[in-house]
């Protein structure tokens, strides 16, 4: 266990006065593990009287996150005046947050996104050959672009040395009768109700404009954009539309993606949000609001930007 889960298990328990069953839901831990990590905090020299580490400002920013979305964990990095620097420590975090809680003969579902490939890039190899690896949205034709939903659970799905699961279908479909007749292929069905067994969920925080990805790549227009926009969405999760205030219904396209619905994420054991860039404060605060993560991992700036939004709306 490394040395910020132990400072933040310290951070809880003698500071905010949770208790070792409290911690170790949050965390996926079993009580035991707790205690014994409670019981050596003084020995490490992680507790004196007071939690060494406590003057971080993200210690502070975290639980108020957590107690404000009811979130299992927040997690923020350092960002040093760099976005890159903040993508990667945000990528690197994640990656060794996924590491310490997954176990073997778990289901993982992942979304896209380049934050993601990064993060997955980021975790060690770990032989865990009863896990499976499933993508929770349709494909995207995206010549070379790493971030692709089947490219993460490919490569997620080597670094755990176990199988990985393709979704025979687009992510986005021109009709709504095409997604239904999808829908009864054997295969494709498979996956989507596999999605709903998963126990991790991996996602990025997509922005709703005519740069995302999506828009680029043709797959929704620039008038799309604009209509999602009037209707008051502006950031998606695994192609969910999210609006701001974080409401999800009524979507135009809804009847047309192929991916897991925002109740399917809810009901995932932890769906881990990971994101960086003050840009997409305004996104992290609306899917946050959606109830739709457990945990969310994103760098001190947008943090920062995030927690300023939520006073200012105050």
């Amino acid at each position: 266990m490394n040395q910020d889960v132990k400072i933040k298990i310290a951070f809880w328990y003698h500071t905010c006065g949770m208790t070792q069953d409290e911690i170790a839901r949050r965390l996926g831990l079993t009580r035991q593990k707790v205690n014994a990590v409670i019981g050596s905090l003084r020995e490490e020299g992680i507790v004196t009287v007071s939690v060494r580490g406590c003057e971080r400002e993200h210690l502070d920013w975290e639980h108020l996150l957590e107690e404000r979305f009811g979130l299992q964990q927040a997690i923020i990095t350092p960002a040093y005046d760099s976005e890159e620097i903040a993508f990667f420590k945000a990528a690197n975090a994640a990656a060794q947050y996924l590491e310490q809680i997954i176990d073997d003969g778990m289901t993982i579902g992942v979304s896209w996104g380049q934050t993601l490939a990064a993060t997955v890039a980021e975790m060690r190899f770990a032989r865990k050959p009863g896990c499976r690896v499933i993508q929770l949205m349709g494909a995207q034709s995206m010549d070379g672009m790493s971030g692709k939903s089947d490219h993460i659970a490919r490569l997620l799905a080597e670094k755990l040395d176990c199988a990985s699961y393709t979704l025979y279908a687009p992510v986005l479909v021109s009709d709504p009768m095409t997604k239904t007749l999808l829908l009864r292929e054997k295969s494709i069905r498979r996956s989507i109700d596999a999605m709903a067994e998963c126990d991790i969920g991996l996602f990025g925080i997509g922005m709703l404009d005519t740069d995302a990805p999506m828009c680029r790549m043709g797959y929704l227009s620039e008038e799309d954009i604009a209509r999602l926009n009037d209707d008051g969405f502006c950031c998606d999760v695994a192609m969910n539309p999210v609006r701001r205030d974080g409401t999800v219904s009524g979507c135009f396209l809804e009847n047309r993606i192929i991916n897991a619905s925002p109740e399917t994420i809810r009901q995932m054991k932890n769906a881990v949000g990971v994101a960086s860039g003050v840009n997409k404060a305004a996104a992290v605060r609306a899917v946050l609001q959606s109830g739709m993560l457990n945990t969310l991992i994103i760098d001190s700036a947008l943090a920062a930007a995030v927690i300023r939004d939520m006073e200012e709306l105050q």
